[in-house]
């Protein structure tokens, strides 16, 4: 699962940074920027419910 968490954390990077550099460019593919950056959020809100539900207590 830690192996997941980290892809997660991955994505949400890559997908705000694509997001920063359309913004900058005053451009949109695909996405408009905002897309982007509310994908990182989710991506990150995902691979903090994966590490909650996997502690172990």
């Amino acid at each position: 699962m830690k192996n997941v968490c980290w892809a997660l954390i991955g994505l949400a990077g890559l997908a705000f940074i694509v997001g920063a550099c359309l913004a900058f460019m005053n451009t949109q593919y695909l996405l408009a920027p905002v897309g982007y950056w509310r994908g990182a959020v989710g991506f990150l809100m995902f691979a903090i419910a994966i590490r909650a539900m996997d502690l172990k207590a």
